[in-house]
């Protein structure tokens, strides 16, 4: 299955303007390094879960690309109350991700699901799913 051409737009889109910021300061770095993507339930159903994991991946290989070499970690996770999808990236070397909240590491398809039925895990077990990879 292809990525949904809308998808495909906005993966364009951000490799052209996206520029990843490397800091001693971790929420600035994530900060200047997220990317938020509305959504409705409409869309989600045109998409479908297989292409919003090929997106959410996509948009991981591009930050590879885009980091120059750093040793970055990439994420995404729900905004639940923002009815957002968000990615970002901080460098390694901090040894955590910027969350105020508790955190549940968690493989992509269990992000996508959340994403699919609106539950981030916050609310309803107590940490954000987190997707999370070295690049």
């Amino acid at each position: 299955m292809e990525m949904h051409s809308t998808l495909e737009k906005w993966l364009a889109e951000l490799e052209e303007e996206t520029l990843i910021l490397a800091s001693d300061e971790i929420n600035e770095e994530a900060r200047c390094n997220m990317v938020s993507f509305g959504f409705n339930e409409d869309l989600l159903q045109e998409w479908g879960k297989e292409s919003m994991n090929k997106f959410i991946r996509g948009c991981a290989d591009l930050y590879r690309n885009k980091s120059g070499g750093l040793n970055m970690v990439f994420y995404s996770w729900l905004d639940e109350q923002a009815g957002q999808i968000r990615i970002s990236a901080v460098s390694q070397k901090h040894g955590k991700l910027p969350f105020g909240c508790k955190l549940k590491l968690s493989g992509l398809t269990q992000v996508v699901d959340g994403i699919f039925s609106n539950n981030s895990g916050v609310y309803t077990k107590g940490a954000l799913d987190v997707w999370s990879q070295n690049i």
